[in-house]
């Protein structure tokens, strides 16, 4: 991972020291990833190459320790799983007054990391509105569930855990037969099954997201974070775990390789990109098992 350069004086300087540097680093993560490297090792160091860049820019535009105003990554940033072309979703916690007082510098902000290359999605919230927004969608109180701490202090991640706890929105039973719904309605639009030509390894059945629905049922409902926790509390077997983490890996890495033959943010194991997929993830093909056959049979296992 390439280092945080210098602060240029103008913004555009820094915004274009900082694409080269991400461009340098993804390119430094491609070839790890073709080495063979470990996929949450590459996830990992992902997201903390990313948060150096976005921690200069908050410096940058709003200053060391503001003690008005805090930010979150939420989200599949916050959660620490950044693939090559995922989102950046961040949180701004600022109550209305710095909210508005800070206007103009959270503006420049998002567009310095927009102009850095970096896909930011991101919200301006104060503790009531966050509260407001996630009694009002189930999506958006998942993603916060999932805030990380990235320029802020102990008191407005305390005011956000706040916010967003059972007694303001969705309560562990009502969040779990949600998602449980949620799951179901997701897994029909792929017609209840993985086994599609083209399938989605992130939303259909038996893909990411279901695990990732796991996750955000063990930390509503049980306050666990992760799945490890479930084996003591009896909601898995540890081979079970063990099966889920190797097919996790197994998935994300699949999804990382996806996303670099795609060059884009691209979840579905489309036709076009088979054949480059299977070929960087090192399958070799044979008369009787094309290395496409093998990557898809795979897949399906």
């Amino acid at each position: 991972m390439s280092a945080v350069q210098p602060r240029p004086a103008d913004d555009a300087g820094w915004a274009a020291a900082a694409r080269a540097a991400l461009a340098g680093d993804d390119a430094a993560f491609a070839a790890r990833f073709d080495a063979g490297e470990d996929i949450d090792r590459l996830l990992a160091a992902r997201t903390r190459a990313v948060d150096e860049w976005v921690r200069q820019a908050w410096q940058r535009c709003i200053g060391q320790e503001p003690t008005d105003i805090g930010l979150f990554a939420i989200g599949g940033y916050g959660r620490g799983e950044l693939f090559p072309h995922s989102d950046i979703d961040l949180l701004v916690l600022a109550e209305p007054d710095a909210q508005q007082a800070r206007h103009d510098a959270l503006a420049r902000l998002f567009a310095l990391l927009w102009d850095a290359g970096l896909p930011v999605g991101h919200a301006v919230r104060s503790a009531a509105e966050c509260s407001e927004a996630a009694a009002a969608d189930i999506t958006v109180l998942t993603a916060m569930l999932e805030a990380r701490p990235l320029q802020t202090n102990a008191a407005e991640v305390a005011r956000l855990q706040e916010a967003i706890a059972p007694d303001h929105a969705w309560p562990p039973r009502e969040y779990f037969l949600a998602k449980r719904a949620e799951q179901r309605e997701r897994h029909a639009r792929f017609d209840d099954t993985a086994d599609n030509l083209e399938p989605n390894i992130k939303e259909g059945p038996g893909g990411l997201r279901d695990v990732h629905t796991l996750h955000w049922m063990a930390l509503r409902v049980l306050g666990a974070r992760g799945l490890e926790p479930l084996v003591a509390l009896g909601q898995f077997g540890a081979d079970e775990y063990a099966t889920l983490e190797r097919q996790r890996r197994d998935l994300s890495r699949l999804r990382w390789g996806l996303h670099l033959v795609a060059g884009r943010r691209e979840e579905r194991l489309r036709f076009d990109y088979q054949k480059a997929l299977a070929e960087r993830l090192g399958h070799t093909g044979d008369a009787g098992n094309l290395a496409v056959e093998q990557m898809m049979q795979g897949f399906y296992r």
